[in-house]
């Protein structure tokens, strides 16, 4: 099995064309303490959708849950079938 390419280094190379007199190390650590917080705001980004997913998803149950009230049924009955129970 063949491994990938470190997609850091390509944009280390490129860092060091562009800015004269940098060193190596210093770019690459640069280059990855980007792509490291570009990881970590992905994961946070991620994991804000899924919970807005989830809290539209349990609005839209209650809204079913008050409309089955609404028309005429048991609001005992509505809530454990929401619950699951």
């Amino acid at each position: 099995m063949e491994l990938e390419p470190d997609p850091a280094a390509a944009y280390t190379d490129e860092l060091l064309a562009l800015v004269g007199g940098l060193q190596r190390p210093a770019a690459d650590a640069f280059v990855r303490r980007v792509f490291e917080g570009g990881a970590a705001h992905g994961a946070r980004t991620a994991l804000a959708n899924v919970a807005a997913a989830e809290n539209e998803k349990d609005a839209q149950i209650r809204r079913l849950g008050e409309r089955l009230v609404a028309l005429g049924e048991d609001p005992l009955a509505v809530a454990r079938l929401l619950r699951g129970a």
